[in-house]
C-alpha cells in the first residue's frame, strides 16, 4: 500500500509566504546568447521576470553535462579538474555528493528540501533516487514525465531504447560519421515520431520534449504555499531546452504540425540586435531557439503565479545551464581554429530576495558560482557538508578557469574514477573574446600534462 501511495504521490513542494525561499533551476543546455533575442522579441519577459539579473558573460566548465554538472550542483570543489585530482573515487561517488551538496546544506539549515530529477543521479540515464536515502527530510522526485499521458511515456522509453542502440553503433563508426548519427543527442529522431521539414515546419512530437515541457507546464500544479517561518529550497532539472522540438510560433507551444512560415517571414529582422546577429539558419539553430522561448514563457507564467500567491518577493531564484551548445549562431564565439565557445556559454539569470527590474550584468561569471549564489544571504558561512570547504567563488578570481572537453560524453563510458583524457583550455575575465583563450593540454587528464 505504502509503494502504491508513493506512485501515486505527484511531484509537490511548498513555499514559505514568509521564510525565505531559494530555488535553482538547471535548464540543461540553455543558450545564454539565445536571451537578449528572446527578451526582444517578447517584451513581455521582462515584467514577468523583474527582479533578475542576466549575467551575459558567464562560462562553463565542458560542452556536456557530465563534465560540466558537478561544479554547477557542488561549487569549485567540482570541476572537472578537482574531480580528476580525487582519483581515488570513483566519477560516480563524487558526482553525487555535488548532487547533494546544496541539498544536504540547505536542510542541515533547517530548510524544508525537495529535489526534482537530480541529473544523472547514480550515474544513471533515469536519476536514482535513493541517493538521498540518507536525508529523510529530502524530499525527492521525477518530474519530467510524471504530467504526460501513458502513451507518450511510452513512446519515449521506445525512443530512448532505440537511442541506446544507436549510441553503439555511432561508437562503432568512422569518428567523422559520429556526429551526423549523434545528431544532438537525438540520432535523427529514429523513432519517427517528430520529424522537420525545411526550416519553418514539422510534423510530431518529441516525446522527450513532451515529457520536460509538461513539467514546466504544471509548475504551478506542483507549488504548494505554506504559513510557517520556515523557507524551502527546491533544487530542479528540466531538459525542454536540451531535447528540443519546433514549436508553433508565436506563442511558442507544442503542436502536432507546425507552420511557422508567414510568422518567420514578417519578423526576420529580430534575429538582429544591436548590430549583432543571431543566426537561426538551420533546424538546429531554429528548434533550440523555440525550445529556449517556449521554457521561458512557461516559466513567466510560473513567476506571475508565484506574484499572485505572495511568494515572488521572498523567494531567491537561480536560472542556470550546466553548458551552452556549438550550434555556430554568434560569429564572435567562434576562433580562427573553428572552436565554438557557444558550447560553453550556459544560461545565468539570478533573482534575489526583493529585487525589481531586469537588469543585465557583464561581471564574468560562471556556473560553479551557483551554490555560493544559493546561499548567500540564506545560510552564514556556509560550507561543503562532506568536505568542510567554505562554499564561495574566491577560486574563480585566484586563477584563470579551466575548461575541459572530450567527446566522451556518456557517463555509461566514462565512468572511471578520472574523466577519459580531453582537451584542456584556459579562460578568464570575458568568455566571450576569443584572446582571452588558451589551449593547455590536448587528449589529458589534467590542463598540466607534460608542465
Amino acid at each position: 500500500a505504502d509503494v502504491e501511495a508513493a506512485a501515486q504521490d505527484k511531484p509537490h513542494f511548498t513555499l514559505s509566504k514568509t521564510g525565505k525561499n531559494v530555488i535553482v533551476l538547471m535548464l540543461d543546455r540553455a543558450l545564454s546568447d539565445d536571451i537578449p533575442y528572446i527578451f526582444n522579441e517578447k517584451p513581455e519577459l521582462q515584467k514577468q521576470f523583474s527582479g533578475f539579473t542576466y549575467y551575459a558573460n558567464t562560462v562553463s566548465f565542458g560542452p556536456c553535462t557530465n563534465l560540466a554538472v558537478p561544479a554547477l550542483l557542488g561549487g569549485y570543489e567540482y570541476t572537472p579538474l578537482e574531480m580528476n585530482s580525487r582519483d581515488s573515487e570513483s566519477l560516480a561517488e563524487k558526482h553525487d555528493e555535488a548532487l547533494k551538496v546544496m541539498p544536504v546544506l540547505f536542510d542541515e539549515n533547517g530548510y524544508d528540501v525537495t529535489v526534482c530529477d537530480p541529473t544523472y543521479a547514480g550515474y544513471q540515464w533515469i536519476p536514482d533516487l535513493s541517493i538521498y536515502d540518507d536525508y529523510p527530510d529530502i524530499n525527492a522526485y521525477i518530474s519530467m514525465g510524471a504530467f504526460t499521458a501513458a502513451e507518450t511515456r511510452q513512446q519515449s522509453i521506445t525512443s530512448s531504447n532505440r537511442n541506446f542502440f544507436l549510441y553503439s553503433i555511432m561508437k562503432t563508426v568512422p569518428l567523422c560519421l559520429q556526429p551526423a548519427i549523434y545528431n544532438g543527442g537525438d540520432y535523427n529522431y529514429a523513432d519517427g515520431s517528430y520529424c522537420e521539414s525545411g526550416l519553418y515546419t514539422s510534423s510530431g512530437l518529441n516525446p522527450a520534449f513532451m515529457e520536460a515541457f509538461s513539467a514546466l507546464e504544471n509548475l504551478n500544479t506542483m507549488t504548494q504555499f505554506g504559513e510557517g517561518e520556515t523557507g524551502s529550497f527546491l533544487l530542479m532539472t528540466n531538459n525542454a531546452t536540451h531535447d528540443v522540438m519546433y514549436l508553433q510560433e508565436p506563442d511558442y507551444t507544442p503542436s502536432e504540425h507546425t507552420d511557422n512560415a508567414s510568422y518567420e517571414v514578417k519578423h526576420a529582422d529580430r534575429f538582429t540586435l544591436n548590430g549583432q546577429t543571431l543566426h537561426v539558419e538551420d533546424s538546429r539553430q531554429a528548434a533550440h531557439y523555440q525550445s529556449n522561448m517556449g521554457s521561458l514563457l512557461q516559466l513567466g507564467k510560473w513567476f506571475d503565479y508565484l506574484r499572485a500567491n505572495g511568494v515572488y518577493d521572498n523567494t531567491k531564484i537561480i536560472l542556470v545551464a550546466d553548458h551552452g551548445f556549438p550550434l555556430g549562431q554568434v560569429d564572435s564565439l567562434i576562433h580562427d581554429d573553428g572552436f565554438d565557445a557557444q558550447g560553453y556559454h550556459p544560461l545565468l539569470m539570478v533573482k534575489d530576495f526583493g529585487a525589481e527590474g531586469f537588469t543585465t550584468s557583464e561581471e564574468f561569471m560562471t556556473n560553479a558560482d551557483v551554490a555560493a549564489l544559493a546561499a548567500e544571504g540564506t545560510i552564514e558561512n556556509p560550507t561543503n557538508p562532506f568536505t568542510g570547504k567554505a562554499i564561495d567563488s574566491s577560486e574563480k578570481t585566484a586563477h584563470p578557469q579551466y575548461i575541459f572537453n572530450s567527446s566522451e560524453w556518456h557517463v555509461d563510458t566514462n565512468n572511471g574514477n578520472q574523466f577519459l583524457p580531453g582537451d584542456w583550455y584556459s579562460v578568464q575575465s570575458d568568455m566571450r573574446v576569443s584572446d582571452n583563450w588558451q589551449t593547455l593540454a590536448k587528449n589529458a587528464t589534467s590542463p598540466f600534462a607534460g608542465n
